[in-house]
């Protein structure tokens, strides 16, 4: 079966995502670019990844021993995660200082950072897949409202109370898996 590229991207684009900027210190500067696809792996030890498209300019860059900052963008940092998306129009890009930080660029007034090392780089179709592990981290001033993508739109997170979610942990017994038959 092969399926429709423009028909994947509409139904993945129903799922939410936060906008991340990935930074890479390179001599004289920063390179970096708008990374929605980034998450936690694991927390023993702290890993988390990100893709790259094997196209674009950064993904020259990747190597195992990598130093790479992940910065959360806020709600109102729109015009940053067009611009390090590529998209940007405008004659000049809008205001984006790089501050130095453990080793890594950090941008200022991102909503969290996270410092990392690239630990593995796995091929994913059109994409590399770079596993870092975490070895700093920053959390910006409040209030922390993280820009999200859904629907090929930028939205932002409703800052209401919330419902709690239940504490994990760890389980006695190894989890099990129930399913019923169709």
């Amino acid at each position: 079966m092969s399926l429709d590229s423009g028909a994947l991207r509409g139904v993945l684009s129903q799922y939410p995502t936060g906008v991340t900027v990935v930074a890479i210190p390179v001599e004289g500067g920063v390179h970096a670019m708008t990374a929605g696809s980034f998450t936690s792996v694991s927390l023993e030890p702290p890993l988390v990844l990100f893709c790259v498209g094997k196209r674009a300019r950064l993904a020259a860059l990747i190597q195992v021993d990598l130093s790479f900052s992940v910065n959360v963008l806020r709600a109102e940092s729109q015009a940053l995660s067009t611009y390090f998306a590529g998209s940007w129009r405008e004659p000049t890009p809008p205001p984006h200082p790089f501050v130095p930080w453990a080793g890594v660029p950090l941008l200022e007034d991102a909503a969290a950072a996270l410092a990392c090392r690239t630990v593995s780089v796995f091929e994913g179709g059109d994409h590399w897949i770079v596993v870092g592990e975490v070895t700093d981290l920053h959390l910006g001033l409040a209030p922390r409202e993280p820009l999200v993508f859904f629907d090929r739109r930028y939205h932002r997170v409703d800052a209401g109370p919330g419902v709690g979610a239940p504490e994990l942990e760890p389980p006695e017994t190894p989890a099990q898996l129930f399913h019923e038959s169709w």
